[in-house]
């Protein structure tokens, strides 16, 4: 689609991953044995005709350079097009005097990044939070807001949880339509669904609510940009009803990478016309001792495996020991679970080796947070 602009907001306003994010944003986080969570939405622009996206960034954005580096995996590495890396302050001087410190929130990364906005042609912009795990048919969003003649259509799936980082929607569906947004609040219950964090309006559309919100001080893009789009005029609603998650937390993370071990979930996330894209890097098959026991695991490439696992997801080069049992775990790249270790319900991040002997148990509610490169 010739005609849009994408912007993925990479860095973290509210969230609560704990260890996983004090080196990396959400965005960079390794998902289902083999991504990112940003793979998720870079992908589904690409395969919606979207080559060219911007990529707005604030802090701990290196492990997110690495990964996405010049974006051949997603066939964005172009002449014309492609991926544009945003680091805070690109554009701030022209944008805004009120952007000369660090981002308060997505309105001021927008307004820093109002001359890359400028200097597109494209009709329409779509932007999406980098922590967003599913596959949209964004060439269909943009349609159906085509169509629609509305300022801005935003993507919203059912209410499933009670959250205070959640923005809570409520909609007319007769005509579809946004009829109140609410930040941390479903209005008891009136508020039937949530905002995925994507939105579709016209470029200059765009530009003129960032240039009313800068002169105003208005930092906070739902409680303050969203409101303002709808006092002025109609905002339609797009209901995705396939798979979708947003990760505010641990428990979404662990919950989501959970997911991946269901079917019906795989198959309306790795779709044979829509996939879903990552940075190659080819790897040894796994392989498993003779005493290997693994059930209903998702297993990556590199591992190596002679103790128990089940109902995990490991990522690449992770070592499991003789005797050692992994039981609905989340074990990233480069882990090293040593012999007579016991983990269930645990998120080891890269690079964690576990002695042996150790036990340690979470909940699926409150999973254990294994800080990166700790050695337990």
């Amino acid at each position: 689609m010739k005609n849009a602009l994408g912007i993925i907001i990479a860095f973290d306003n509210d969230n609560d991953l704990r260890e996983l994010t004090e080196h990396r944003t959400v965005a960079a986080v390794p998902f289902g044995c083999r991504y990112r969570v940003i793979d998720f939405m870079l992908s589904s622009m690409v395969n919606s005709g979207i080559y060219r996206v911007g990529v707005l960034m604030r802090d701990k954005y290196q492990s997110l350079i690495d990964h996405i580096g010049s974006a051949k995996d997603w066939d964005l590495s172009r002449k014309n097009g492609g991926v544009t890396l945003l680091p805070p302050y690109s554009y701030s001087r022209r944008a805004s005097p009120l952007v000369n410190g660090e981002y308060r929130g997505k309105i001021d990364a927008l307004a820093g990044a109002v001359d890359f906005l400028q200097k597109n042609r494209s009709d329409y912009v779509v932007i999406a939070d980098g922590d967003i795990v599913a596959n949209l048919p964004i060439d269909q969003i943009i349609q159906t807001h085509e169509d629609s003649g509305n300022l801005m259509t935003m993507v919203c799936v059912k209410k499933t949880k009670d959250s205070p980082f959640t923005t809570y929607v409520e909609v007319n569906t007769r005509k579809k339509e946004v009829t109140d947004i609410r930040v941390g609040d479903c209005g008891d219950g009136r508020c039937k669904y949530i905002a995925l964090g994507v939105y579709v309006m016209r470029r200059d559309y765009l530009i003129h609510l960032i240039a009313d919100c800068v002169t105003h001080n208005c930092v906070h893009f739902e409680r303050e940009l969203l409101q303002r789009a709808l006092a002025e005029g109609t905002i339609g609603s797009y209901i995705f009803t396939d798979y979708a998650v947003k990760i505010e937390d641990t428990k979404d993370y662990f919950a989501s990478n959970m997911d991946m071990l269901e079917k019906e979930v795989r198959d309306q996330l790795f779709l044979r016309t829509r996939p879903i894209y990552t940075r190659i890097r080819d790897e040894a098959p796994a392989y498993y001792g003779d005493k290997a026991e693994v059930d209903d695991s998702l297993i990556a490439d590199g591992c190596y495996i002679e103790g128990t696992v089940s109902g995990s997801i490991l990522f690449r080069d992770v070592h499991v020991d003789r005797g050692a049992k992994i039981e609905n775990c989340i074990i990233m790249q480069s882990g090293r679970i040593l012999t007579g270790a016991s983990l269930a319900h645990v998120i080891t991040d890269r690079g964690v080796t576990i002695r042996d002997g150790r036990t340690m148990m979470g909940h699926e509610n409150y999973p254990v947070v294994i800080a990166k490169s700790s050695i337990v």
